[in-house]
């Protein structure tokens, strides 16, 4: 975290500089190569040589790898090694084995960053192919020739660049091998950068020359690699450079060192002086390993600098102080070597830190880690053996979708998801061991043991919901789609209920259940349920071909209208919609089978054993961005903040009977629904109530993780806060109402997970509670927690790993504790008051449909929706300043544990305040990224391409070959489809060229459908949503930050 807040400051406060050239030496000094003054180097004999022909030697030093060691591009370290040390180039170091697995982005990114620094401070470049492991070159053969095409076409026209192929060839890799690699990678780079100084490694790590004298690269302005390390190669291989120079070979030391080969280890600085001495005689250039704080011998800062601040001798290791004056161009022999000194271990030295930072309470804590194990690990046993106590139990009775169909060979959750789940339980019951024995601050008063306690009970409450969730998890399994008899499939009512949502709404909605397979479609009665008596929608009904209802009044609301439908239909299986989920075409067939399949198998039982599906929730897919997603310029990083509810817990709930009704996207048994009542009309979530009554009366209950059906998001925080309030206290009014403890029909399993479902709307309170604990201690000097930086190190800091381990692997990666954080902390102030009031019987009676109407238009600033978020993160600067204030070294550790929480918190909050800010709307409902076939046809040209982008108005199209068409031209789109085709009439708005200036990408606006209206609305909807569905790499709290800022400072220019 102090690394990242590092990062932070360095973001803010770093201003490029100009870098002066030191081209033109006094007399005596030693001159440095800037590609200001000397320009694009070439090779001259066997070493470099400026645009005027005169001897270059580069000295220069090499980072660590980029991935690792990413706080070095600082650019004001880079500019301090250019101008203070005379250094003349940059090698930067980039992992291949990273850039070919799922580091791509992130290394390229490490890479422009390093290059584009270096710019700045006037200094060549070595771009490193870095391969280590991967021994031979031509392994990642065709992820080299993508980096440097890449990279090499970016900064073309750049003379700074020097590129080496290949670092240090090992284990059998051959000359010959690295030849032919050779042959391949740098054609990519000459045609883009024909000048350009390539560098190819050789085998044997760098230092085997013999192939190059023999078999020269067949290119020129091509030098080959040594690399040496002074303490462990002498004379041998200073001879092998030697006897290459002599027969005229271009040489390049792209790295070296004065320890040993190890990076590590004993440093040899008379060896050093040799080697040096030899390279400025012979104008060899070379760059020094390595330019990081790494503990080890070669690194040339101490661990912990800090690169955004001055270099100081301090700062220098022994290797860096003597490398620093190698570059400036002294003589080597000539820099002093280090006085000999006996200094205190190193361990010693750790073990005194330690003791004095931990204070009176030094290791008490920690030396009781075995016992709280044990005891954490007797609880974990007990559990278990209760659970299997239970199931035993259950054996004999027959209450879940799972008994209907048997258990399946293996379990959705694979073992290593299962075991983080087993240790993240273990680890929460040995901190809240240590939180109950060692934390509480009874020396600091009744405050802050009071204070204790609530954080404590609040821990213990969400572990218990934790518990509720993990038990689901482990009895997750998966439910294929069965097979049923063609002459099995049933009749089925298909109810879009609506109240004040638009006509073009529901078109869309009405269009994608009209395009739902059936194997007899004429079994598919489709019903618009018009809970408004609006001619429109009579009129749309009969437009399209399906069936209206109205009622003369709007008792019990949608559970009301749904409940009129119901005795107006007779079919066995009822689908429940909202009116803006719009179903794929598959719905149907993804759902019903798991009715009849129900059916079929448990008719061979006694009629009084039987059990029967009631209730199927597939998930509720959004296809168009929300309020998370948009506001937080988010829609490339996250999934909708629903997905993780929908896909993770509620398939989780099956194996307990406890699925919740979401009140779309459904389908129901209608003697279920008969059996109870109808639907429950007593509270405003009255889905949540119907589902409850389904499964006490003795029906099962599935839902599957695919998303079948998509709708809209509320689209503005208010809305958003509106929605989850209407949500929070419907739950608990019905759970007041249905008396959930006290029904005898429920299972214990299913009344916990019920509970666990109403105890949730209480996390409002657990995270002011959460938000409050460090800002006492950071504002106000309250000791919340009596603790050590090294309790905290044992006991907290593996279970909230963990946590967050678990949390990603368990729901498919669709949420994370920094989003669970940043949704949890956004409407913690908001649902707070209403969830109270619905707990003291202040009951919220009116139903308020969420509005659909879509996001166009500005935003409007809701400052007073930001007024508690801003009291909370003014009352953490404060605390940070405090912190920072009160800083003592010997409590290190301590402070940045608290400056982490109150960080993160304030994190949140400023997140939170830029959801209230909201964003400017977008008119387009849905953005389909997806490549589809099209056909093009403008002034009687034909043009064959690919869609990149679909909206409901214009289409992207990417047109491989051709003239490009201007703006304003006519054209003919034609979209194959299954069973015929769409054809469209528009016209260009928009180009976009490729970086060779071709135009390859054309907008299109949509003037005629031509009749194809129904079916290019298909194409769009018929579909899982294009927009994430699990969390994409984002590189952190700082990347998000930053992002956010960029763009609302972009958009005040506007």
């Amino acid at each position: 975290m102090a690394a990242g807040l590092c990062l932070f400051l360095i973001l803010l406060c770093c201003l490029p500089v100009p870098v002066r050239s030191e081209a033109s030496a006094a007399d005596g000094a030693v001159e440095t190569a800037r590609p200001s003054v000397n320009g694009a180097l070439h090779v001259e004999g066997t070493s470099l040589a400026d645009e005027s022909g005169n001897a270059v030697q580069l000295r220069g030093v090499s980072t660590h790898g980029l991935t690792w060691f990413p706080r070095f591009l600082d650019p004001s370290l880079i500019r301090q090694i250019s101008e203070d040390w005379k250094c003349s180039m940059l090698r930067l170091a980039m992992y291949s084995e990273l850039y070919c697995g799922e580091e791509r982005e992130e290394s390229y990114r490490l890479m422009k960053a390093g290059i584009d620094a270096a710019i700045g401070a006037d200094m060549y470049v070595l771009v490193d192919w870095h391969i280590l492991n991967d021994s031979d070159p031509n392994e990642h053969a065709e992820e080299a020739i993508d980096f440097f095409e890449r990279i090499s076409s970016e900064y073309a026209s750049v003379p700074n660049l020097l590129y080496e192929i290949c670092n240090e060839p090992n284990g059998s890799t051959d000359w010959g091998d690295v030849l032919a690699y050779s042959e391949q990678v740098i054609p990519v780079i000459r045609k883009n950068s024909p000048d350009a100084v390539v560098v190819v490694g050789t085998p044997e790590y760098d230092r085997n020359l013999g192939g190059p004298a023999l078999r020269p690269v067949p290119f020129d302005n091509v030098m080959v690699v040594l690399h040496f390390y002074a303490a462990t190669h002498g004379e041998g291989l200073r001879g092998e450079l030697r006897a290459a120079v002599e027969a005229g070979v271009p040489v390049f030391i792209s790295e070296c060192g004065l320890c040993e080969a190890s990076g590590d280890g004993r440093t040899d600085f008379a060896s050093a002086a040799e080697w040096f001495s030899y390279l400025a005689e012979h104008k060899i250039s070379y760059a020094v390993w390595s330019m990081s704080d790494k503990d080890e011998t070669s690194a040339f800062f101490k661990p912990g600098f800090d690169p955004s601040g001055k270099i100081e001798d301090s700062d220098l290791t022994v290797s860096g102080l003597w490398v620093r004056e190698l570059i400036r161009g002294a003589d080597p022999k000539a820099i002093p070597y280090p006085a000999a000194s006996l200094e205190k271990s190193v361990w010693a030295g750790i073990r005194s830190w330690i003791s004095g930072s931990l204070g009176e309470l030094g290791y008490k804590a920690v030396s009781s880690w075995v016992t709280l194990a044990g005891i954490a690990g007797g609880l974990l046993l007990l559990g278990a053996l209760a659970v299997l106590l239970y199931q035993a139990f259950r054996k004999k009775q027959r209450r879940t979708y799972d008994d209907i169909v048997g258990s399946p060979s293996g379990t959705k959750r694979d073992l290593p998801a299962r075991l983080c789940l087993v240790l993240s339980v273990f680890l929460t019951l040995l901190y809240l061991g240590w939180r109950i024995v060692w934390s509480v601050p009874v020396e600091s008063g009744v405050f802050a043991v009071v204070c204790n306690l609530l954080l404590l009970a609040v821990e213990i409450f969400g572990f218990a919901e934790s518990l509720v969730l993990y038990r689901n998890l482990f009895g997750t399994r998966p439910h294929p789609l069965p097979e049923i008899p063609e002459d099995a499939w049933p009749e089925v009512d298909v109810f879009i209920a609506t109240y004040n949502e638009s006509t073009e709404l529901l078109r869309k909605t009405v269009n994608g259940c009209l395009h739902m397979k059936y194997p007899q479609p004429g079994k598919v009665h489709i019903w618009i349920c018009d809970d408004n008596r609006r001619p429109a929608m009579r009129a749309l009904a009969e437009e399209m071909g399906v069936g209206y209802f109205d009622r003369p009044d709007n008792e019990g609301a949608k559970a009301g209208n749904l409940n009129h439908a119901m005795g107006l239909t007779s079919a066995p299986y009822i689908v429940t919609f909202d009116a803006d989920m719009i179903p794929k075409s598959d719905f149907l067939l993804k759902t019903i089978p798991y009715f009849v399949d129900a059916e079929l198998r448990e008719a061979q039982r006694p009629a009084e054993e039987r059990l029967s599906l009631g209730l199927l929730q597939t998930p509720q897919s959004f296809y168009d961005p929300d309020v998370f997603q948009y506001a937080l310029y988010s829609e490339k990083r996250a999934p909708n903040e629903q997905d993780f509810f929908y896909r993770t817990i509620e398939p989780a709930k099956t194996a307990t009977n406890s699925v919740i009704y979401g009140g779309s996207n459904t389908v129901l048994s209608r003697r279920a629904l008969e059996d109870i009542g109808g639907f429950f009309t007593g509270s405003i979530t009255e889905d949540f109530a119907t589902g409850i009554l389904i499964e006490s009366a003795g029906y099962v209950s599935l839902a599957i993780t695919e998303p079948l059906a998509s709708g809209q998001t509320p689209h503005t925080f208010r809305e958003h806060i509106a929605q989850r309030t209407r949500w929070g206290r419907g739950v608990i009014v019905t759970a007041r109402k249905l008396k959930l403890w006290r029904r005898r029909n429920l299972t214990a399993a299913q009344k916990i997970n019920y509970w666990s479902s109403v105890v949730y709307w209480y996390s409002p309170l657990k995270n002011l509670i959460y938000m409050l604990s460090p800002l006492l201690y950071a504002v106000f000097a309250v000791p919340v927690l009596r603790c050590s930086w090294l309790d905290l190190a044992v006991f907290w800091l593996p279970m909230f790993v963990l946590q967050d381990l678990c949390l990603r692997m368990n729901s498919g990666n669709a949420i994370s504790t920094k989003w669970s954080g940043i949704y949890e902390t956004s409407v913690m102030p908001h649902l707070l008051i209403p969830i109270v009031k619905e707990s003291l019987g202040l009951t919220l009676s009116k139903f308020r449909v969420t509005d659909k109407s879509g996001r166009g238009g500005k935003r409007t600033r809701d400052l007073g929706g930001m007024i508690p978020f801003l009291i909370l993160a003014l009352l953490s600067v404060a605390g940070i300043v405090r912190i920072l204030l009160i800083f003592d070294a010997s409590q290190t550790f301590s402070f940045l544990i608290l400056l982490f929480w109150v960080i993160r918190n304030l994190y949140f909050l400023v997140m939170a305040l830029f959801l209230v800010d909201g964003r400017d709307g977008d008119e387009e409902a849905v953005r389909v990224t997806d490549a589809e076939p099209v056909t093009l046809l403008s002034g009687g040209v034909v043009y064959e391409g690919i869609t990149t982008l679909l909206t409901e108005h214009n289409l992207t199209v990417f047109l491989d070959e051709g003239e490009p068409l201007g703006i304003g031209a006519d054209c003919e789109l034609t979209i194959p489809r299954e069973g015929g085709e769409i054809r469209l009439k528009g016209i260009v708005t928009g180009i976009r060229k490729t970086r060779h200036g071709q135009a390859r990408t054309h907008t299109v606006e949509i003037l005629d459908f031509g009749g194809d209206r129904y079916e290019y609305l298909e194409l769009l909807y018929d579909r899982i949503p294009t927009l994430p569905q699990s969390l994409r790499r984002d590189f952190g709290v700082l990347s998000h930050l930053w992002q956010n800022i960029a763009h609302r400072v972009a958009r005040t220019r506007k």
